[in-house]
């Protein structure tokens, strides 16, 4: 039994005869009497009484009709309410940034959130990367923005960009074009508190090349790490998307590492269960565009965008 034969069924009931209701339902007249044929075989019942005076139902049809015409009712309204949200997606979509990405990212999607779908409220997170991840995968996020992910069968993961970071200084202090590896090592370092991504990236290359540093000190803070630097008190590492705003003021400056050895990936997770969201959708495509516009107005230096992305 499907919704078609429950709606040829109900157009016979209410035109009480078939050959009236085939012409109603633009079909054959011995295709719909198969198609009735078929709903009485499947439910082993009697569903309609045919004779030269036309058809009508029986009491257990009668039955059928009640509810069958209670289910078209309900099967419209559901693929109205689809149709309507599609056309006008709403509700809440939970979407997590890691605190870097968060300030070039997250005031732009607001306003054309707000622009293109106003029924959607977004609700944004900032938090660590590892820290968004687990949200995605427990469906407490719809998406956000992670860096380095793995696989997972909970998540949906797209690539999007490839990210450099950058040594950053005081503006007033000498620094050259581009540190070398040993030159970078020689700093007193300021940097993020584990687990963040950078800190990791960070102690690997210089472990990776056997070379000692010294830890200053540590915060999940940006904006202490960007003051302190400010101050001449340490340099730190952090992508552009981090820093772009304090070196517009001459607060701070990047300088890059000779042969750009600090690369981290950025990628999209989605929450399974949350991906064929018609408004999770929305929020991501214009997620995307605010990337693809914050890339190519060189607001966000750094980044590499991955052919194909998106």
């Amino acid at each position: 039994m499907d919704i078609r034969q429950l709606r040829y069924f109900v157009k016979v009931v209410e035109l009480k005869n078939i050959t009236t209701a085939a012409e109603a339902l633009f079909i054959a007249q011995p295709s719909l009497s198969q198609h009735m044929a078929n709903l009485e075989s499947e439910l082993g019942v009697t569903l309609l009484e045919r004779s030269v005076h036309g058809t009508r139902a029986t009491a257990i049809g009668e039955l059928l009709y009640r509810h069958a015409k209670t289910i078209l009712r309900q099967f419209e309204d559901t693929r109205s309410a689809i149709r309507q949200e599609s056309e006008s997606p709403s509700g809440r979509v939970a979407i997590g940034f890691p605190t870097s990405t968060s300030r070039i990212l997250a005031a732009p999607l607001l306003a054309r959130l707000q622009e293109r779908y106003p029924l959607i409220e977004l609700e944004m997170v900032e938090a660590s990367s590892g820290d968004l991840t687990g949200q995605v995968a427990a469906d407490r996020l719809a998406l956000a923005v992670t860096m380095d992910a793995r696989a997972d069968s909970r998540l949906r993961i797209e690539p999007i960009l490839e990210e450099e970071l950058f040594v950053v200084v005081a503006s007033s202090q000498k620094a050259p074009r581009a540190f070398g590896i040993e030159a970078f090592a020689k700093l007193p370092l300021l940097l993020p508190t584990h687990p963040n991504s950078v800190r990791v990236a960070t102690e690997r290359l210089l472990r990776d090349r056997q070379l000692k540093f010294r830890l200053v000190a540590e915060t999940s803070a940006v904006e202490i790490l960007i003051l302190a630097v400010e101050r001449g008190l340490g340099a730190t590492v952090l992508p552009t998307a981090a820093f772009a705003l304090a070196q517009q003021h001459g607060r701070v400056r990047g300088v890059p590492i000779k042969g750009r050895p600090l690369l981290r990936e950025l990628s999209l997770s989605l929450s399974a269960p949350a991906a064929h969201s018609p408004a999770v959708q929305c929020v991501r495509e214009l997620l995307l565009q605010v990337i693809d516009e914050e890339i190519a107005s060189k607001r966000w230096k750094g980044v590499r965008r991955f052919s194909g992305a998106g």
